[in-house]
């Protein structure tokens, strides 16, 4: 792998929004220590402009134009890579147009993920994780192999989950969009 002079590779992961970082703070340090893989440093940091959440195609176009600035910013501060913080994959497709590292979105990367998961795979959206308790999400994935999370939001879906079925393959974007980003600074 390639990666800064103390060799780990820095990945910034970039959440699209301006939600405060306390009201986010322990989801993220959560993520973060789940995430861990040895070699490689992970950072988190809002862009801390435009919406407050993405929901809708016109809050990810919103939060496009904050998260390019954020992907400039860290690729000029010695970022190996960056992951938007989002399934809708805001500003992802111009960020890479303007820096010269990976930009990596979880959504791309769990469409990706999707595409070669053992069938049957259940899809969820963010509002379907949103809308079920967890017995009831339990309870749809009968017969489903795979099940991807549709929303970055919902990793603490993951070990229940898996806890319930444990032959159940569960595909978190976060998780799919840091192997996705670990394959692309390799090739670099």
């Amino acid at each position: 792998m390639t990666g800064s002079s103390d060799d780990q590779v820095k990945v910034l992961l970039v959440g699209p929004t301006s939600t405060p970082w306390d009201a986010i703070e322990s989801e993220i340090e959560a993520d973060l220590v789940r995430l861990a893989r040895p070699g490689v440093k992970l950072t988190y940091r809002c862009t801390g402009a435009g919406p407050t959440e993405i929901r809708t195609a016109h809050d990810a176009r919103a939060a496009a134009p904050f998260v390019v600035k954020t992907v400039v910013d860290a690729a000029r501060e010695g970022f190996d890579a960056v992951i938007v913080d989002c399934t809708a994959d805001p500003g992802v497709a111009e960020a890479r147009a303007v820096v010269d590292i990976p930009v990596v979105g979880a959504g791309e990367a769990l469409r990706s993920a999707i595409a070669v998961a053992k069938q049957p795979v259940c899809e969820l959206t963010g509002d379907d994780l949103r809308g079920m308790d967890v017995a009831a999400l339990v309870n749809s994935l009968r017969g489903a192999a795979t099940v991807a999370l549709g929303g970055t939001g919902f990793s603490q879906l993951v070990g229940i989950l898996a806890a319930a079925n444990p032959k159940l393959v569960v595909l978190d974007p976060l998780e799919v969009a840091l192997d996705a980003c670990l394959a692309h600074v390799d090739k670099t």
